[in-house]
């Protein structure tokens, strides 16, 4: 069990530390509205109501102790940068904070930042790769260039087994697993055998480079 400290419970900070602590880890929430705090109560080990820009209110709180911090503070650019620079100058190992724009994730990692996240952004781009390729179904960017893609299995691939689709040799994508339609309409994931046959059907949940990714999804169907 990891110790996180979530600061900001709007909507994005909210989820963050509910999602964080039904997994079972220990989570301090922190933001500067009463309301907020008392609508975590129940998502979070610890909710508390403090002015989190506040060095000595991080110190006393024992933050400088967290696991991983995550930093969700609306568009307060100022607020988000002085929290960030608190919590590095504290010894906080692994810093998250939520970005407005690009010139605000670049200022948040040259002061301690060791992720930058845009939500809205990375939503956006997701949505737009699911409905602009008529079989992607999920499209999940990991960083570092490599992305985790759900699709339709394509009419070329119908028919052959996993291992003569040479996903990996000819499209360096590696299958994580597939997702088989059931007799209730729903899909159950199953592990990816050499030997399985692909039907249309069925969902291909792949992995590798993001440019492999984006070639493969615009090879005609």
């Amino acid at each position: 069990m990891a110790r996180y400290a979530v600061i900001g419970l709007g909507i994005f900070g909210f989820h963050v530390a509910q999602s964080l602590y039904e997994k079972g880890h220990d989570v301090i929430a922190v933001d500067i509205s009463e309301e907020m705090v008392q609508r975590a109560r129940d998502t979070a080990s610890q909710a508390v109501h403090a002015d989190a820009t506040d060095r000595e209110t991080l110190e006393a709180l024992g933050l400088q102790d967290v696991d991983c911090a995550i930093i969700s503070v609306g568009e307060r650019i100022d607020n988000s940068i002085l929290i960030t620079l608190h919590l590095a100058e504290m010894g906080v190992k692994k810093i998250v904070v939520k970005a407005v724009n690009d010139t605000h994730g670049k200022i948040l990692r040259k002061i301690g930042a060791t992720e930058v996240v845009f939500p809205e952004k990375e939503m956006a781009i997701r949505t737009a790769d699911r409905y602009s390729h008529r079989d992607v179904l999920d499209q999940i960017p990991l960083g570092d260039g490599v992305t985790i893609l759900e699709l339709i299995v394509p009419p070329f691939l119908v028919g052959k087994s996993i291992l003569d689709a040479k996903l990996r040799k000819d499209y360096s994508l590696n299958v994580i697993g597939i997702k088989e339609l059931q007799p209730d309409g729903g899909h159950a994931f199953v592990l990816a055998r050499p030997d399985f046959i692909l039907k249309r059907t069925d969902v291909l949940v792949l992995v590798g480079p993001d440019d492999r990714v984006e070639a493969f999804k615009g090879i005609p169907s």
